[in-house]
């Protein structure tokens, strides 16, 4: 197995360059310096030795006897590939060969009754179990500071049951995001659910991160699309129904809607499913000379109630900017046209829209967005902005990497935020990153309900060549702070993990804290699931 695969994103066959004129327009940018881009790590690089697996040779042979010898992996690789999700001072540090934190041993159950064995045998000896997905999480989610039991669930990969007669499907929590969605497509239907980790996350990993899709402003997140599911606790096996609702006391499998793997093991799930035809779907962008109008715009499509996009976005001034010198279209003709009539660089923002379902239900939501947007100012751009950014929905993810090896970091944080907090959250968030030298804060929403929206932060600057851990790490802390302070939400949908569980407290008050701690030791009350700070909790 590749090294690279421990740090890297995605499919290791996949290297996404920029072009030419990108990368000299990032480099006059973050301007870097020649010989430290050239002596920073890049390639297939060395791992140093990982601590030596805890586990003792009887709990080690169970565990094949469980699953088999050739699911039960001890080498350093896959158990540093299991250790770290893609955060970026997990990545950053794994460059030079450092994953501490490391899982004793990685177990591959193909079946439910293998996963309560498994979590019996830890239970009994009290060694940790981290469930683990793809390793997409951006939480500090997958570090394993007490060792233990990686229990990779890939192997739990089928679809159960496809039912058009209550447009449901029943899966297992390892299905990827693609392998779901051609089942569906093949049958006329759609998740609806398309995080930009699709190609590289399971059904399992949407539910524990309580994570959304590109296009969930239509679809809803994952909790508005899961119905029902399974899961593994050391207490025991429990189960929901799918009911299409019931008043049958709180919602109890919601409990594991964002637990991160700390009270169970999620096996399976049964999801909504959508009648889908893309060729009916309405596509549109609009720029607008200024960000506060195309919030307006935003807002006022939200709280119209004639309808919504299923994907709806608007990017600010910045990372307008920034995607228009990517692109190539800066200084060019239709560059100058949108000058000309007043939308000018670094103030104007761009809008994208996406309506799914009926014909004429999309036309006719499409053009009343086209109403308002023309009040509040807003210039048609056509479908090319639409389809130049579905082009790259996923492959930009890669680019993180590429940027790594120029000496460029670049990270992300995001959160959720009603539309009365949106613009001062923005405005001073955007301030903080900003007042760092040679930063560059693109933001943007992808997220729209009627009552706020999520702000997106992706911040880009020059890597520190002396002391990058410690400068990202404060720099970071800074955002979220500010993001809190201003009225913004730890996460929109990401989740908690260990990076944000110092602001727990600040965010579900003490009595909040108590109650997820005594969930805790309901379901685990050896504390063997994913501990070491998960969620606040100790």
């Amino acid at each position: 197995m590749q090294t690279r695969t421990i740090y890297k994103w995605g499919s290791p066959e996949v290297e996404e360059k920029l072009p030419e004129h990108t990368l000299k327009f990032l480099e006059s940018q973050f301007p870097v310096d020649k010989e430290f881009k050239a002596s920073f790590p890049k390639g297939e690089l060395p791992l140093n030795p990982l601590k030596k697996s805890k586990l003792s040779q009887a709990v080690i042979t169970k565990l094949k006897q469980i699953v088999g010898k050739d699911y039960v992996a001890l080498d350093d690789v896959s158990r540093a590939r299991h250790s770290i999700g893609k955060f970026y001072t997990e990545i950053y540090k794994a460059r030079f060969g450092e994953v501490s934190d490391v899982v004793d041993v990685v177990v591959s159950p193909k079946s439910e009754q293998e996963v309560v064995e498994i979590i019996a045998l830890a239970n009994t000896n009290k060694i940790p179990v981290i469930p683990f997905g793809a390793g997409s999480t951006v939480t500090k989610a997958l570090q394993a500071p007490k060792g233990g039991i990686s229990l990779d669930l890939s192997r739990l990969n089928r679809i159960i049951e496809f039912n058009a007669i209550d447009s449901t499907v029943t899966v297992e929590a390892g299905v990827y995001g693609p392998v779901l969605e051609k089942h569906l497509n093949e049958r006329g239907y759609t998740c609806g659910h398309f995080p930009q980790s699709f190609e590289f996350s399971t059904v399992g990993g949407w539910i524990a991160a309580k994570g959304a899709g590109q296009a969930s402003t239509g679809y809803g997140k994952i909790e508005d699309i899961l119905l029902s599911l399974t899961a593994i606790t050391p207490a025991g096996k429990f189960e929901s129904k799918s009911y299409p609702a019931a008043s049958i006391g709180p919602d109890l499998f919601r409990l594991f809607l964002g637990s991160e793997g700390s009270f169970g093991v999620i096996t399976k799930a049964t999801l909504k499913i959508r009648k889908f035809h893309p060729e009916n779907s309405a596509k549109g962008s609009f720029i607008f000379k200024n960000f506060e109008k195309a919030v307006e715009t935003m807002r006022d499509v939200m709280q119209s109630g004639f309808g919504k996009p299923h994907f709806f976005r608007i990017q600010d001034p910045e990372e307008t900017d920034i995607s228009f010198h990517m692109s190539g279209l800066h200084g060019g003709k239709e560059d100058y046209f949108l000058r000309f009539i007043g939308y000018k660089p670094m103030e104007r923002s761009l809008m994208h829209i996406i309506i799914d379902g009926d014909p004429t239900y999309a036309k006719e939501v499409l053009k009343k967005i086209k109403k308002i947007a023309k009040r509040n100012g807003g210039f048609s751009t056509g479908e090319s902005p639409v389809n130049k950014w579905l082009h790259q929905r996923y492959s930009s993810a890669y680019l993180r990497d590429y940027l790594m090896d120029e000496g460029i970091r670049i990270d992300t944080l995001e959160t959720a935020v009603s539309w009365s907090n949106l613009h001062g959250l923005w405005e001073k968030t955007r301030a903080y990153i900003k007042s760092h030298e040679n930063t560059s804060c693109m933001v943007h929403i992808s997220h729209a309900y009627e009552n706020g929206a999520n702000l997106y932060f992706i911040f880009l600057s020059p890597i520190d060549k002396k002391n990058e851990e410690s400068s990202f790490v404060k720099f970071h802390k800074g955002i979220i702070d500010s993001i809190h302070k201003n009225g913004g939400s730890l996460s929109h949908h990401h989740g908690i993990g260990r990076m944000l569980s110092p602001w727990m407290e600040g965010e579900v008050g003490k009595e909040g804290l108590r109650i997820l701690s005594s969930l805790k030791k309901t379901f685990d009350p050896k504390g063997i699931m994913n501990p070491g700070g998960l969620l606040g909790l100790k």
